[in-house]
Parts: structure tokens; C-alpha cells; sequence
């Protein structure tokens, strides 16, 4: 005789309450993170993607041109008269580069954040190219500031701007303050420390070799981050009101402060190596406004205005200096 015949199941969540609920759980699972890797694989900007394969194919590895720049050790070595240089200019170096230094590992972290944030996929692979770059610059000058002397505390107008940049949210000012404007800014400094080893400091040929041929390569990665700028950009830009647009003059106005205050920092250092800081400075502006109309956004401000400016930020670069010296100094670890 047949038992009794097995009881209905019962659905806990009757179909309309678990279809409803479907789309609500999907939006949330995404809003969670899930939609930033489904970026479409379609090129939308073909001048990215070309970018994106010069970046592959131009990767360079330290380690294997390290005994070419840098001698296997310090020891026995007279590193002035291996440089060319005396021990004045050496030291005005060393404090100068670590600037350089701390530039390429807020530019490491920044790029780093960018690839995150990147709308496209291919300028997401592009973006994880230069975080690899910035990796291997902050490699190369701490091979340059071990061989030549060490590596100087971090000047504070740098911090505030590499601070700010890491900082803020917005896709469009972190692309603009990191390459547009550090990357902007490691150009003509580069440019002009290259002109100026074989110029007015006069470095020997293994001096040379040493600090102008490591900067160098590092300088054709940089120029290849300012291009995916220049590119990029006017595609986001294309779409901002006059109220967004205002909003990043004023940020990038700030940030050109920092870095005059950054570039000024260094003054004293700057004249024993010959170099004019506010040269620099007028250069970095210059090449900063050209970029950016040609990205679609509006002039900053003139250089003659910035020269206007000038004596106001000395005055404010100096108070913060006297205050920087007058604080105790914590001893570098050993």
C-alpha cells in the first residue's frame, strides 16, 4: 500500500518578492564594486591604446644597466673627483634630487589611484603602465642619492601638493595635477638639471653617466604621461560647466603656489648648481597653460601676472623656510 503521498514544499520568498529583489541586489553588488571591472573592451580612443603599446614596448629594467651608471661600491672611491664636482655642489644635489625623489613616490601612489578610477579600459592598462614607471623612477633616484650622498627630509610645499593631488575624488582634477602638472613639472626640471651637468656644473663623464643618463630614460617615460594627459582629457573635459570648469582653475592655482613654493624651497641650492628657480618656474606655467587649453579648459593665469606674484610668495616661502629651520631636526634613522 502506497504511503502518504510527500507534503508541498513551501517557497519562502514567493517569485514577485525574489524577482523584485533581484535588480535591487545586482545595483547593490555592483555599487559595491563589482561595475568597475566591467569595463567594455572596445577601444574608444585609439591614440590611448597606441600610448598604451609604446608603454609596453619601451619598459626598462635598472638592474640591468646599474653597473653601467653606478660603480659596484662607494668604497675607495672619492665621489667629488669620480663626479667632476666639489663637495658644495654634491650635497646642493643631493638635497635638490630628493625632491625628485619624493615626486616619483607620490606620482607612484597617484598613478596608482588613477588606474582605479581610469573610465576606459584601455586607458585603465595604459594608467598601470605608468604606476609600474613611477616604481622604477623612485628605484633609480634612490640608486643616485645613495651613491652621491643620501636622501634629504621631504620639503614641505611638495608634501601639501603631492597631499592634495592623492586627496581629492574628482578623475578630472587628480588627471590634471598629476600629468599635467607633476609630470609637467618633472619635465622642465629634468630638461634643465640635463642642460645644466654638462652646462654650468660640468659634471665628468662618469658623473654623467651616473645622474644625466638614468634622468634621461626617465624622462622619456615622463613625456609619455604628459601625452596620455593631453590625450585623455579633453574627452572628460568636454562635458563640465563653466561652475566645474571655475572649480579646477582655483585647485590648479593652489597647486601652482605649492609648486612655486616647492621650486623656491630649494633656492640656495638651486644658485650653487646655477640654475634660476623662477626660469623654471615661468616654464612650468607656460607649458602648463599651452597643455591645458588644448585640452579644452580655460588659461590659468599670465606669466607676468604669476611675476607679479612673486614677491608676495617669496615672502610666504621664506616665513615657512625660517620656521622649517627653526624647528629641532629629528635624527635619520642609521
Amino acid at each position: 500500500m502506497a504511503g502518504p503521498a510527500p507534503a508541498a514544499r513551501l517557497d519562502p520568498m514567493p517569485f514577485f518578492v525574489r524577482s523584485s529583489l533581484e535588480p535591487a541586489l545586482s545595483a547593490i553588488l555592483d555599487a559595491l564594486g563589482g561595475a568597475r571591472f566591467k569595463l567594455p573592451i572596445e577601444v574608444n580612443n585609439r591614440k590611448v591604446a597606441r600610448l598604451y603599446t609604446m608603454a609596453k614596448r619601451d619598459q626598462w629594467n635598472l638592474d640591468d644597466r646599474r653597473e653601467h651608471f653606478f660603480p659596484p661600491s662607494r668604497e675607495g672611491i672619492d665621489i667629488n673627483e669620480w663626479l667632476g664636482v666639489c663637495d658644495e655642489v654634491r650635497l646642493a644635489a643631493a638635497r635638490s634630487f630628493s625632491s625628485f625623489y619624493y615626486g616619483e613616490h607620490g606620482a607612484k601612489i597617484i598613478s596608482a589611484q588613477l588606474t582605479c578610477m581610469a573610465p576606459t579600459n584601455e586607458s585603465a592598462k595604459f594608467l598601470a603602465t605608468q604606476t609600474y614607471d613611477e616604481a622604477r623612477h623612485v628605484e633609480v633616484f634612490e640608486g643616485i642619492l645613495q651613491f652621491i650622498d643620501r636622501i634629504h627630509p621631504m620639503n614641505p610645499f611638495l608634501n601639501a601638493f603631492l597631499a592634495d593631488i592623492a586627496r581629492t575624488h574628482c578623475l578630472v582634477s587628480k588627471l590634471i595635477g598629476m600629468n599635467l602638472l607633476v609630470e609637467g613639472l618633472a619635465l622642465s626640471s629634468f630638461r634643465t638639471i640635463l642642460a645644466n651637468l654638462k652646462g654650468e656644473v660640468n659634471v665628468s663623464e662618469r658623473g654623467y653617466r651616473a645622474i644625466g643618463e638614468p634622468i634621461e630614460m626617465i624622462l622619456r617615460d615622463e613625456s609619455r604621461h604628459v601625452g596620455f594627459g593631453v590625450v585623455l582629457l579633453p574627452d572628460l573635459m568636454q562635458g563640465l560647466s563653466r561652475r566645474r570648469k571655475a572649480q579646477l582653475r582655483l585647485r590648479q592655482l593652489v597647486w601652482l603656489g605649492l609648486i612655486y613654493g616647492s621650486v623656491k624651497y630649494h633656492q640656495a641650492d638651486q644658485e650653487i648648481m646655477g640654475l634660476d628657480y623662477v626660469q623654471l618656474l615661468e616654464d612650468v606655467l607656460s607649458d602648463h597653460e599651452r597643455r591645458i587649453q588644448e585640452c579644452g579648459g580655460d588659461a590659468l593665469v599670465s606669466t607676468e601676472r604669476m611675476k607679479g606674484l612673486i614677491p608676495t610668495m617669496d615672502r610666504l616661502v621664506d616665513a615657512v623656510s625660517r620656521r622649517e629651520h627653526r624647528a629641532p631636526q629629528v635624527p635619520l634613522p642609521a
